[in-house]
């Protein structure tokens, strides 16, 4: 946790949100926006997708806004990844423990960052199921269900360069003008991480953790160490004071398509009881398996029966590139996939297989499954034959008689089968 995020604003409503709820950003401008092209609106962020974070510039000591892909990959590293990295979650227990070592620690003095969001996804377990949750700040007078206010999760970052060239897969579509995103050799790669805590009494029954939310500009310019540079500071008080669960939070149950990676809707944002195509148009839309709603409050859940993990298609689709199937720049390979339950803190489904992987099913001991590719039917043939016949679904019995030329011999009894 967090497995899923949402951002879809424009570049310009990102810069307006920002002002309006971080004003001391802009004291002494516009802040510097760092590979600005390469951000594209989502209301359901993935890992290894690319999304703003704001962080302190060495150099000038200001805050900057830069995109980077979701999942930290650590300087030292010299080749990409070629197995499952867990790296998309922190759990601040492990920065604030001096003795727990780990590559947090090196990062947690000079590499701290903020991750502005619209809310986040989370899968509440209920049986044998998971019902996906949005959960975001409280609405305010300017605020709708379709333009929440920003919320500013507290991240770690980092920057690697590949010893070998790395090539990219990057194949834009007709009208895309982005160029290909740093691979981590020539250019090298920029990464970050969400940081999590055990969450507040008040939202506990959805999941054991909960990102680190910072609210106040004084936290935030804290974390993000601007002003005088003091680096980590450890016992009561220190910077570790800043990661805790936040009370009050909104939180609601969302369609299950969000579930599937590069689907995208803002419907995902939005309580389902006050979704502008109505309740009803909902239901009709889960044709294979009814909704039951239940409550009466404005955020009355949906209980369905179906599980989340299963792939649906999106009933409706953004005007965002990423509203169709991710392109090869983010779609993840097969020497780059992710783990079940992508990272230890998250419930949100799996991602589908990569390329070239096919996900075998057990089979019942003592039965045998019929293939698509069993019993296959020569159309030409039977048109040339001349036969007609109606092939009906499920299992056929061919019943064979006897000629007369066979003799009277005796049919056996049924027991004598058995014998």
């Amino acid at each position: 946790m967090c497995g899923r995020y949402a951002l879809a604003l424009s570049n310009e409503e990102l810069y307006d949100g920002l002002q309006n709820q971080l004003p001391q950003l802009f004291q002494r401008g516009r802040p510097r926006w760092e590979r600005e092209q390469d951000y594209r609106p989502n209301y359901n962020v993935a890992p290894r997708q690319r999304q703003p974070i704001i962080h302190r510039d060495r150099d000038s000591g200001e805050a900057v806004i830069e995109t980077m892909q979701w999942g930290l990959i650590p300087h030292w590293t010299k080749h990409p990844p070629s197995g499952p990295m867990n790296t998309i979650n922190a759990r601040s227990e492990s920065l604030l423990d001096p003795a727990s070592g780990g590559m947090w620690h090196a990062l947690k003095g000079y590499k701290r960052c903020i991750i502005p969001a619209q809310g986040y996804y989370e899968w509440q377990k209920k049986a044998s199921s998971k019902v996906a949750h949005f959960t975001r700040l409280p609405l305010g007078k300017q605020d709708t269900n379709a333009s929440p206010p920003l919320m500013f999760f507290a991240g770690l970052y980092d920057t690697v360069e590949y010893v070998s060239p790395v090539e990219s897969r990057f194949q834009p579509r007709e009208g895309d003008d982005r160029e290909p995103y740093p691979t981590g050799n020539p250019i090298p790669l920029s990464t970050y991480t969400i940081l999590t805590t055990v969450p507040a009494k008040d939202i506990s029954w959805l999941h054991d953790r909960m990102p680190c939310i910072l609210k106040d500009w004084e936290d935030i310019e804290r974390w993000l160490d601007l002003g005088k540079v003091k680096g980590w500071e450890d016992g009561k008080g220190g910077t570790g004071s800043l990661l805790k669960g936040t009370q009050g939070l909104d939180c609601f149950p969302v369609p299950p398509e969000v579930g599937k990676i590069g689907t995208n809707s803002p419907t995902y944002i939005q309580p389902v009881s006050e979704r502008s195509d109505g309740i009803k148009s909902f239901f009709q839309k889960q044709t294979s398996s009814p909704a039951k709603k239940t409550g009466t409050g404005k955020s009355a859940e949906v209980v369905k029966k179906e599980d989340p993990d299963q792939d649906v298609k999106p009933t409706s689709q953004s005007n965002t590139p990423d509203a169709s199937p991710m392109s090869d720049d983010v779609k993840p390979k097969v020497e780059s996939k992710l783990d079940p339950e992508i990272g230890d803190d998250s419930n949100a489904p799996n991602e589908a297989p990569p390329d070239g992987v096919v996900k075998k099913e057990a089979q019942t001991p003592g039965k045998r499954k019929r293939g698509k590719s069993e019993d296959p039917v020569d159309e030409d043939a039977e048109t040339t034959q001349g036969l007609a016949r109606e092939r009906k679904g499920g299992h056929q019995t061919k019943v064979t008689r006897k000629s007369e030329s066979e003799g009277s011999k005796e049919q056996p009894s049924i027991t004598a089968f058995f014998k």
